[in-house]
């Protein structure tokens, strides 16, 4: 006797079939060294629904500022720092798994007493974490802080996102929360607090991330800050940021070129989707900033290094000091002669981002 097996069994395989190609994969995920991505920061944008075959609609979305810049550094092959303005955190990658080790903002330096699971490759819809968050740090220059909680990421969302001035399907959306008590102590400069002791202080949050398996960093971002004293709500913060397929140029070497030459030759007049997909894959181009037209010249002394720049890179500089670890200690833009004091730096060994808005060079020094 023949079994026959029922049609819409078929039709149900066939949909999860189809539904699961929609993959973050880590070779195309992860940041490469030197990539500078500029967002449009916008007003509010809706968080929108979740479930498959979501519509996100972003068409009415206004720009309030351009240029707003995220700058990755790579330090060997497991450390990427992440450069925001005046904030930065520090990523290790650990086989598929990347761990947050530290943050940093013009009021506050934290690193991980246990570094919370950030995300882990592949990353596809109905995917989830959950992990403990402890950090410990100064805030406010001699007061001592440690956070205690929870950080969570689940991929809740796969649909087609609208943007201004194109569409994409197959995004995925992840949110991700972190939640976590809060411990200040005003008088105690050297003494690390628990982050067990009771506190009434808490913050929490949000973060919704809008991705396509064909671009490195989310097209879409929404951010909300949360603080509380103890019931109550003190103070809300959002920001959300636009960084459509035409921003993502990734900022270094050929791959730049190769866009703007691909954009000017797209006949479909304008950006499409299609015209970034390859690029988006591509790792970026690191040249060296051309020895041959003495573009660089560094001189280390006791207590100072001088980073001379021109030539081909001229008042376009940028110089970029941070330790083996990823943490920035100095940077400086668009001057000819670029000029870190070391005196109070840690003896050791430092690296030197040089970028002249095209190439980029890393530099090893020694502050003795």
């Amino acid at each position: 006797m023949t079994k026959r097996v029922p049609i819409l069994l078929i039709c149900a395989i066939c949909s999860v079939l189809l539904w699961g190609q929609v993959t973050l994969n880590k070779a195309i995920m992860l940041p490469m060294n030197g990539d500078n991505v500029d967002r449009q920061r916008v007003e509010a944008i809706e968080v929108g629904a979740r479930g498959r075959e979501a519509v996100w609609d972003m068409s009415h979305a206004v720009v309030v500022e351009d240029g707003c810049t995220m700058r990755f550094f790579n330090s060997g092959d497991s450390v990427v720092a992440r450069v925001d303005g005046r904030q930065q955190w520090v990523y290790q990658i650990k086989g598929d798994s990347v761990l947050l080790r530290s943050q940093e903002t013009s009021l506050s330096s934290l690193t991980d007493s246990l570094p919370a699971l950030k995300m882990r490759f592949p990353i596809f819809y109905g995917d989830s974490i959950l992990s403990p968050v402890y950090y410990h740090g100064k805030y406010s220059g001699n007061n001592a802080i440690a956070t205690a909680g929870f950080y969570s990421m689940v991929v809740d969302g796969e649909g087609t996102l609208i943007l201004p001035d194109d569409t994409i399907r197959n995004v995925l959306r992840i949110h991700e929360r972190r939640d976590e008590k809060v411990n200040v102590s005003p008088w105690a400069k050297e003494r690390i607090i628990s982050a067990d002791e009771d506190s009434l202080m808490r913050h929490v949050c949000d973060t919704y991330s809008w991705y396509s398996s064909d671009f490195r960093y989310p097209l879409a971002q929404l951010t909300k800050h949360s603080f509380y004293n103890g019931a109550s709500m003190t103070r809300e913060d959002e920001s959300a940021y636009l960084c459509p397929p035409e921003t993502q140029l990734y900022a270094l070497g050929n791959v730049r070129q190769q866009r703007q030459m691909q954009a000017s030759t797209n006949t479909t007049g304008g950006y499409g989707y299609n015209t970034y997909n390859n690029y988006a894959k591509s790792n970026v181009n690191e040249q060296m900033l051309s020895d041959k037209t003495n573009a660089m010249a560094i001189n280390v002394a006791n207590g100072h290094i001088d980073v001379t720049t021109y030539n081909n890179s001229g008042m376009n500089a940028e110089v970029i000091l941070s330790d083996l670890q990823g943490r920035v200690y100095g940077s400086s833009k668009g001057k000819v002669v670029h000029f870190f004091d070391t005196s109070r730096l840690p003896h050791g060994t430092y690296l030197l981002y040089i970028s002249d808005g095209e190439n980029v060079k890393t530099e090893s020094i020694n502050v003795k």
